[in-house]
């Protein structure tokens, strides 16, 4: 044992519980990496941690906040900018009323298994579950799906999901409150006819994502981009959330996609056949909970002029499109549906 060491361990066990009260979070955590009996010590602590985020990118990290204290955070980051003599390291950064707390581990080619046994052990410490994660490594996805298969928000980087196979096992095998991907590495030429089982859904680089996908799903959130559905798709969806008879529980839609149509004729297909009145409400917009970080943001006002659209039980869909010519002369139309 070094001799600047303490005998921790060593204590009165009445002694020892009173250390453990007093220690930090990142102190705690790294009590319970030393071995199996320091993990049981470690699990006294007096911490009652809400949430886990986790972060895998450049900046790897994990992140832990309490609600008696939602201004403070501990986050466990696997730094890039130092030489590998200075690790582990700690620094605190105080933003307003927001405190952060950081230890600093070195960005080795296995901190990926290091953080999973990390994440693993502050389970056991705290009983923290993931509540937000952010995937940049395949392998994650099967970690996750057997550590822990209910989360509420997942975010899964620009081609890390190499096959639909993968995308299917997700599906059905994870709980998901938000889900949100940026694009599927692989070709262009398979279309999904089965809905996403998610409420809220982020899709980037859509275009696999059907007309059947997005009509017999239970979504309260659609984000679309890159989509392939066309003007006449949007206005089936319009007609059958009017009817009542899909997408009972929506609250948002939005949808980027390209067209061949010109402006009047893509504004003409989407509204075709619906009873469409102009909307009187000119100072405000929707409400949308934003499920992440569940705050209550209200859209921006729109610059475009607002239509509304009622359903067969009275609920009103705000609708507002915008259309635009690229750099590679494309058309893009820009639709949104926010139901009141």
């Amino acid at each position: 044992m070094p001799k600047n060491g303490f005998p921790l361990l060593k204590l009165p066990q009445l002694v020892l519980f009173e250390c453990v009260e007093n220690l930090d979070v990142l102190e705690i955590l790294i009590l319970s990496l030393l071995s199996k009996r320091a993990r049981k010590v470690a699990q006294l602590n007096r911490w009652n941690i809400s949430e886990m985020e986790w972060e895998l990118g450049y900046e790897n990290q994990i992140s832990l906040s309490t609600p008696s204290d939602p201004c403070r955070k501990w986050i466990i980051n696997y730094d890039r900018k130092n030489d590998t003599s200075k690790y582990p390291y700690f620094e605190s950064e105080l933003t307003g009323d927001y405190v952060k707390h950081y230890l600093f581990q070195n960005n080795t080619e296995n901190n990926i298994e290091e953080m999973k046994h990390i994440v693993e052990n502050i389970w056991e410490v705290f009983r923290a579950p993931i509540r937000y994660i952010k995937i940049f490594d395949e392998s994650f996805i099967e970690w996750l799906l057997k550590f822990q298969p209910t989360i509420l928000s997942l975010w899964i980087k620009e081609d890390v999901i190499t096959s639909f196979e993968t995308l299917d096992r997700i599906f059905k095998n994870l709980k998901v409150e938000s889900f949100d991907l940026e694009s599927i590495k692989t070709d262009k030429t398979t279309k999904v006819m089965e809905p996403i089982p998610f409420p809220y859904i982020t899709v980037q680089n859509s275009y696999w994502l059907t007309l059947p996908a997005i009509l017999n799903g239970s979504y309260t959130i659609i984000c679309l981009y890159g989509s392939e559905l066309t003007p006449k798709d949007i206005n089936t969806i319009l007609k059958e959330w009017q009817m009542g008879t899909k997408l009972q529980s929506l609250l948002s839609l939005e949808i980027c996609t390209v067209t061949l149509l010109d402006a009047e004729s893509c504004i003409r297909e989407i509204y075709k056949d619906l009873n469409l009145t102009l909307s009187d409400r000119k100072d405000e917009n929707p409400t949308i909970g934003n499920i992440h970080d569940e705050n209550i943001y209200r859209r921006a006002q729109e610059k475009h002029r607002t239509l509304n659209l009622v359903r067969s039980d009275g609920t009103i869909g705000s609708i507002t499109r915008s259309y635009t010519v690229d750099k590679y002369r494309k058309n893009a139309i820009y639709f949104r549906l926010f139901v009141w």
